[in-house]
């Protein structure tokens, strides 16, 4: 899941690069589903994000990081860092709140 971060954070940040240097050459990534420059913009903000995540609580960064970028299941997660599902489901939870408020503003209260 970290390697398919990397992965994906290099690509976009390729083509951001890409885009205002046309000299260099680009890889073909064919099989990325990334086709347009809001998702790349999208991808580098999650990874900012996940950057501040990890700081504050390295294992959610971990369980996102799995559930996003390595397609697990919750069960699947829970196994690959060894903690419990319910953890893994709680911290998930935390985690995407805080994720959608850093993304989208604070929510305005009722």
């Amino acid at each position: 899941s970290r390697a398919m971060r990397q992965v994906l954070i290099n690509y976009a940040e390729r083509r951001k690069a890409g885009k205002r240097n046309r000299d260099r050459a680009d890889f073909d990534v064919a099989q990325i589903a990334i086709a347009d420059e809001q998702r790349l913009d999208d991808l580098l903000a999650l990874d900012e994000l996940l950057v501040r995540l990890e700081a504050e609580d390295e294992r959610r960064c971990r369980i996102v990081e799995c559930r996003v970028f390595g397609g697990m299941s919750i069960a699947e997660t829970a196994e690959a860092l060894g903690i419990s599902p319910a953890t893994v489901k709680r911290d998930w939870q935390l985690a995407s709140a805080w994720l959608y408020r850093e993304l989208k503003g604070d929510l305005p209260t009722l």
